[in-house]
């Protein structure tokens, strides 16, 4: 599907009344950022009813594509409150064994999953980034896929200052327009425009000095290297350690692609690295360098590597507040975190869910600044304590190789059962789908 067909030809209107106000018990909401929080977010608001408005800086021209694992409490959220996704269109693949191996191909250790699977039963599921964005772009803008108006999208519009007036904050674009809305969520990313207009002040995300490359290798168009998938009885990751590399592999896209990221300690400077650009090209023989001493019977991924990328990992620091007047943070914007639990996407659709619990099809405009309390409340302590586990698992790997500190990485997530023990607040463990009636506003 290509995105002309699931954009629809309108915009927003701008200045007090927007196209004439919303319906009685309708909110007008400004999601800022289309990312997968973003549209999720929207997706979700949709169906309330809520007229909804997305604004995303940038055209969409080249989507980055990346392989993501979605946890069980982040696929708990797409199930329950957004019943009209279709799965099939994600094309996932079940995480139930982690596989290690040298760079020999001589097995090192199996983690079998199975009882994780049977403690959550949503599972963990591999899948492509651009599939998922797709897929939710498609429940957010298509007309067809509820009888409730689709969210409308401006696309190239950055946001440049959010004004926060009592009754409706407005939002300035890029050449002076602006817009009114009753509500304006920033789900606009580790680089915030909306964070900074909220706290007042600008939050950078320091350098973390750990940093993957990352590619994708096609098996349709590599059948020499298909084996790492049709070798296997049950699907899950391939995990390969070497002296001094680690290679983090797992398929996407119903088994066809392989997502392939492989950790370093990144000692660019910032000038190096730009304004914490998380995806930068990497010439093809600094990349090869990396991995012809010691990739082996692997190396082929290496070789078949058509652009690679390297994402330093960086995390935002704990911000005083996710909520100023009618405006509210959430996803990266609030709480970008290291990838040691996988729940970067996960935090963002619990705050998707929580948001749209608490503004249910009838909320009054004048109840919104209690309910956005309501949601710092609720969300603002779990996302902080996750980030937290996250950045101490980045901080222990400072002593340890790559290789060392990824398998820790990879396991960590799975560890619910002692995190549940040990303080209560497990990652997977969530939901907020019972929220409404635990708040009293």
């Amino acid at each position: 599907m290509s995105l002309q067909a699931v954009l629809p030809d309108n915009s927003a209107q701008p200045a007090t009344t927007i196209d004439g106000g919303p319906a009685p018990g309708q909110l007008d909401i400004a999601i800022i950022g289309a990312g997968l929080v973003g549209l999720a977010t929207a997706a979700m608001m949709r169906k309330e009813g809520h007229r909804i408005t997305i604004f995303e800086s940038s055209s969409f021209h080249a989507e980055i594509g990346a392989g993501i694992v979605l946890t069980p409490n982040g696929v708990k959220v797409l199930k329950k409150l957004l019943p009209k996704l279709i799965f099939e269109n994600l094309q996932t693949v079940d995480l139930r064994t982690m596989d290690t191996f040298d760079t020999n191909g001589t097995p090192m250790g199996v983690m079998d999953l199975s009882a994780g699977w049977e403690t959550h039963p949503e599972g963990w599921l591999m899948m492509h980034r651009v599939d998922v964005h797709k897929e939710l772009m498609r429940l957010a803008l298509e007309p067809d896929t509820d009888a409730l108006p689709p969210a409308i999208i401006r696309l190239g519009k950055h946001i440049e200052a959010i004004s926060f007036d009592a009754e409706h904050p407005s939002l300035t674009i890029a050449g002076g327009e602006e817009f009114k809305f009753d509500l304006i969520l920033g789900a606009d990313g580790i680089k915030s425009t909306v964070r900074r207009c909220v706290i007042g002040t600008e939050y950078e995300a320091p350098p973390s000095l750990m940093a993957f490359y990352r590619w994708m290798v096609d098996l349709k168009k590599n059948p020499e290297v298909a084996w790492i998938r049709d070798d296997r009885k049950i699907t899950g990751t391939t995990n390969v350690m070497g002296k001094s590399v680690f290679l983090f592999m797992y398929p996407v896209r119903g088994g066809n692609l392989i997502n392939i990221s492989a950790p370093h300690m990144d000692k660019r400077d910032k000038e190096a690295i730009g304004d914490y650009c998380k995806f930068c090209a990497v010439p093809m023989d600094t990349f090869r360098a990396a991995f012809e001493d010691d990739c082996d019977r692997f190396l082929s991924f290496v070789k078949l590597t058509e652009k690679p990328r390297v994402w330093q990992v960086r995390a935002m620091p704990v911000i005083p507040t996710w909520i100023k007047g009618n405006v509210a943070l959430l996803g990266d914007a609030a709480h970008a975190m290291f990838p040691t639990y996988g729940q970067g996407f996960g935090m963002g659709l619990e705050d998707a869910a929580a948001l749209t619990t608490l503004f249910p099809s009838g909320t009054k405009a004048s109840e919104i600044p209690a309910r956005l309390k309501a949601f710092q409340e609720i969300r603002k302590p779990r996302a902080e304590h996750i980030a937290k586990l996250s950045a101490d698992g980045m901080k222990s790997s400072k002593n340890m190789s790559a290789g060392v500190f990824c398998l820790r990485l990879i396991t960590r997530s799975l560890l619910d059962e002692i995190v549940c023990q040990s303080n209560g607040c497990c990652p997977t463990c969530w939901t907020t789908i019972s929220l409404q009636p635990l708040v009293p506003l």
